[in-house]
């Protein structure tokens, strides 16, 4: 007997043991072995008493996906214990088209339950290849079996089945319900002639799943049918009705609801809303802009709760646009309201910026969310009072990061100069999205008192004050900074000369000229980098011969950049320099080389670029390449 013979036997064994945990261990070793005989043993393992252990094999026959699973599980379909019925009836369904052999088999099995099981299951699956064999279950003699091929049909969707199930409408009386919901799933045309005759059957519950299927045919032609049964003295199918005709209007038309009895259209909205699908809620919603009611306010104030996303912000829009005059009830919701629902509110109400709502906002400032004090932040900033300041300086020292940064951009949206205090206090703030907010909302402000107190922080004890006062003076962009920006440019540290480049190439005061010419020449990489921008920025194609001399830098990405941006200046007499780059060690500069000179456009550089166009870099070949071709195209 082989070894794997013997490993086999063993663990077969110890399937059958009194201990869960080794009948646990057999299952794991089983499910490395590939042997039908593992596959075997595995299914068996769903009649384990032990619920973890049948949901442990029931995983590991999924996660093998073998092929011989689907044939065993299939016996279990006439199993007297619903549970292990279920337990595998699932796992088959997990293993997808798989399972379609070994089920289309079943369909056929002398046990008029195992047939429908079957059936049930290839509905499920709803792969295409099983819809024959189903379509021939229509002819069962179970009522079951055709009861279920027909929902079967329905979940697999596909027209070529809305043929037999059309010939089996009149066979089969007790499944016409079936059938009709079916043919509704499947949404085929062709089905409309039968559906019509349903509305007139005895059974209501065949009239009203024809009602409904006719909603999911997406064409007015049933139109006509659909009205037709609003004449009748039925409430309840007047409402069926109006329904469908909501989900036809939002397929075709919305001109489908015109006329309609208000009553009905407003109780289906309602609950459209509350149940139906995620694209009939949209649409309902959507119906309540020409709605002015207090009913309207309700339904979306409710449906700011609603588990899909969308769905709640399309109530929370919708509100927004109708919020001063739901005023009153948006108030009243917001006190009682849950987290989700307040966060969504409190968005609403910073979307409008009214005033009206401070008094109700104030309450949640103290709120022991994190989200809605942040929404709470927001809804006063934009509200933009300036009563608000105090409140906005406490939540600037919430323990929250970003309840902080909120806080600072909402006083930056009030302006004004009674928080500076608050606002330079926040520019000490140990994370760097906070420090950004207060440094927003001082370039916002914009006053004197805030431009003379970043002049003073060029000199702060702190380089990182310095740097964010030399970038606030730039945000600003009065001439009036340009005097102390340039005194930065002499400072010791090198980020904030930086800042002060970078500050004065956006102020665009072309007296800085000649001090950015310096730091040219600065002993830091990154400044040259940026007084080569700042210096294009101010003295556009006059930069030509300055930026030139960084061609010999002694730092890659400085040569970089100056090859860069000697390309986007254009000026054609820098093309004999860049062509020496053409034939650098660094691939990285010949890449560069190659762009700046198709920017160039010079014709002159054709034969250095075509003696590069076989370069060992793929990157080099590339840029050569566009480069030839559209110097060449120049007339």
């Amino acid at each position: 007997m082989s070894s794997d013979s013997t490993l086999l036997e063993g663990l077969l064994e110890k399937l059958s043991s009194a201990d869960a945990f080794d009948r646990e261990d057999a299952i794991s070793e089983l499910s490395r072995i590939d042997d039908i005989q593992a596959d075997a043993a595995l299914v068996t393992a769903l009649e384990d008493p032990d619920k973890g252990i049948r949901e442990t094999a029931g995983e590991a026959i999924v996660r093998r996906r073998s092929s011989h699973a689907p044939t065993f599980l299939c016996q279990y379909l006439a199993n007297e214990s619903i549970g292990t019925r279920n337990l595998a009836s699932e796992i088959l369904t997990a293993l997808g088209k798989q399972s379609v052999p070994a089920l289309s088999e079943k369909v056929f099995d002398p046990d008029r339950d195992v047939r429908k099981f079957a059936v049930d299951i290839l509905g499920s699956i709803r792969d295409a290849s099983s819809i024959e064999v189903v379509v021939r279950a229509l002819s069962d003699s179970s009522l079951n079996v055709v009861c279920s091929a027909a929902e079967a049909l329905g979940l697999l969707a596909n027209p070529k089945s809305v043929g037999p199930l059309v010939e089996t409408y009149d066979r089969f009386a007790e499944a016409r319900a079936q059938i009709i919901e079916a043919l509704g799933r499947i949404g085929d045309h062709s089905a409309i002639p039968v559906l019509v005759r349903a509305l007139d059957d005895t059974d209501p519950v065949v009239v009203f799943t024809a009602v409904e299927a006719m909603g999911s045919m997406r064409t007015r032609e049933v139109e006509p049918y659909l009205r037709k049964l609003l004449k009748r003295e039925d409430s309840a199918l007047q409402e069926a009705v109006v329904g469908s005709l909501i989900k036809l209007a939002h397929a075709t038309d919305h001109s489908v609801l015109d006329d309609l009895p208000a009553a009905q259209l407003q109780i289906c909205l309602t609950r459209a809303i509350k149940s139906g699908d995620r694209q009939t809620k949209l649409f309902a919603l959507e119906e309540l802009r020409s709605w002015e009611t207090p009913a309207a306010v309700d339904l979306l104030l409710g449906a700011l709760a609603d588990p899909d996303e969308d769905v709640a912000l399309k109530a929370k829009e919708l509100l927004t646009i109708t919020a001063t005059a739901a005023a009153e009830k948006i108030s009243q919701a917001l006190r009682h309201a849950s987290p989700v629902v307040a966060c969504s509110l409190l968005d609403m109400i910073a979307a409008t910026g009214n005033s009206h709502f401070i008094l109700d906002v104030l309450p949640l400032v103290d709120n022991a969310d994190d989200g809605v004090r942040e929404r709470v932040t927001s809804a006063l900033g934009r509200i933009g009072d300036q009563q608000v300041i105090p409140l906005l300086t406490k939540l600037a020292t919430d323990h929250v990061g970003h309840i902080r940064s909120a806080a600072f951009k909402a006083m930056g949206w009030i302006g004004g100069n009674s928080a500076l205090d608050t606002l330079f206090a926040g520019l000490d703030d140990p994370y760097p999205d906070v420090r950004q907010a207060a440094l927003g909302a001082i370039v916002l402000s914009s006053s004197a008192d805030a431009i003379a107190r970043l002049r003073e922080d060029l000199n702060h004890q702190s380089p990182l004050r310095q740097i964010m006062a030399a970038q606030a003076l730039g945000w600003i962009g009065e001439k009036a900074v340009v005097e102390p920006l340039i005194g930065a440019l002499n400072h010791p540290e090198w980020e904030v000369r930086k800042s002060a480049v970078e500050s004065l190439g956006r102020i665009g005061d072309r007296a800085a000229i000649e001090h950015i010419k310096i730091l040219l020449n600065d002993e830091e990489s990154q400044v040259r980098r940026s007084a080569i921008d700042a210096l294009v920025a101010l003295a556009g194609d006059d930069a030509y011969r300055d930026i030139l001399s960084l061609l010999d830098d002694e730092d890659l990405w400085v040569r970089f950049h100056a090859i860069n941006t000697l390309g986007r200046i254009g000026n054609p007499d820098a093309t004999t320099q860049i062509v020496q780059f053409l034939t650098d060690e660094d691939d990285v500069l010949r890449v560069a080389a190659a762009k700046s000179l198709s920017m160039l456009q010079d014709k002159r550089a054709l034969p250095f670029l075509r003696s590069q166009a076989s370069d060992g870099n793929r990157d080099v070949v590339g840029a050569v390449n566009d480069a030839i071709t559209k110097i060449e195209g120049v007339a």
